[in-house]
């Protein structure tokens, strides 16, 4: 009883006194580089393993993200046949630097995703995705890689921001 009070007292601490999901997720166990952005419970979108998860610096986890870190299917599996009592099937996931995971992604056990990528919303992740492209779908596919056309865009788009704004941004 004191320990799910104090588990609840921690998540208070971090999500509403701090504002900081990013820091509730690294107490958690999830390994994380500089800068990255949290933007839903960490609680829920980190799993029960979330230590067998490594984020790179920069990296976007948006509103509904979930990574999977063990297949349950195994699990069901095992009134079947006494073999499968034996199986589990747990894997890490790696995620690189600068990286945007649209809203309501499910990212699988075991997947890579590299450098410079943009998952789109709501993509089931169920492969590697390598560095420096836009991927989406169900399951989520490369749809193109990024292209200097596509970061001079963005920069223009940052820029007419500042200037409407007033704000800085670079």
């Amino acid at each position: 009883m004191i320990k799910k009070v104090m588990r609840k007292l921690v998540k208070v601490y971090y999500m509403y006194i701090r504002h900081d999901a990013a820091a509730y997720a690294r107490h958690l166990g999830v390994r994380m580089g500089e800068g990255c952005q949290v933007l839903t419970d960490p609680q829920i979108a980190f799993g029960t393993e979330p230590w067998l998860i490594k984020l790179g610096n920069h990296v976007d986890v948006t509103l509904g993200v979930q990574f999977l870190n063990h297949e349950g299917g195994i699990w069901c599996a095992r009134g079947i046949d006494p073999e499968y009592n034996k199986l589990d099937c747990f894997a890490p996931t790696v995620v690189g630097n600068n990286v945007m995971i649209g809203v309501h992604s499910l990212i699988m056990p075991g997947v890579h995703i590299g450098n410079n990528v943009i998952i789109a919303g709501h993509c089931v992740v169920t492969k590697d995705i390598p560095d420096g492209v836009i991927a989406a779908g169900n399951p989520c596919k490369v749809i193109r890689p990024i292209t200097e056309k596509d970061k001079q865009y963005w920069l223009e788009q940052v820029k007419e921001f500042e200037t409407d704004t007033g704000e800085q941004v670079l």
